[in-house]
């Protein structure tokens, strides 16, 4: 039985040193179906890094913008150990039916991640 535990917890540790950060969006207040050009909104980025000693800095995590602007962003902040969080005050500047996209990429020898959000958008 000793040795199940060990081996399960081996590999439990093993499986989560290998992890990529996590990048996960939320829009703040109510979120809308489709939006419209100029209509301004807050989304909260929350990142996870399983590598608590990460050698890359929250700060090398670039955002690309494609039918949208970021206006102002807060400053990142630990909320937990491990998790950070930044919210960013977006503009729409996609036309009815073209890409509004908000990606965030972070590069990292293990593994790294890049995640997107996708607004649809309207007249």
């Amino acid at each position: 039985m000793k040795k199940f535990l060990l081996s399960s917890l081996l590999i439990l540790f093993a499986t989560l040193s290998v992890l990529a950060c996590d990048v996960t969006f939320k829009v703040e207040g109510k979120e809308k179906e489709k939006y419209k050009a100029n209509d301004e909104l807050v989304v909260k980025v929350l990142v996870f890094l399983p590598h608590r000693n990460c050698q890359f800095d929250i700060k090398t995590l670039k955002f690309n913008q494609e039918g949208i602007k970021i206006l102002s962003g807060t400053d990142w902040k630990e909320v937990e150990p491990g998790l950070w969080e930044r919210k960013l005050k977006i503009k729409i500047t996609a036309d009815k039916n073209q890409a509004a996209k908000l990606t965030a990429q972070r590069d990292c020898a293990k593994g790294g991640t890049t995640q997107s959000i996708t607004f649809k958008t309207t007249n």
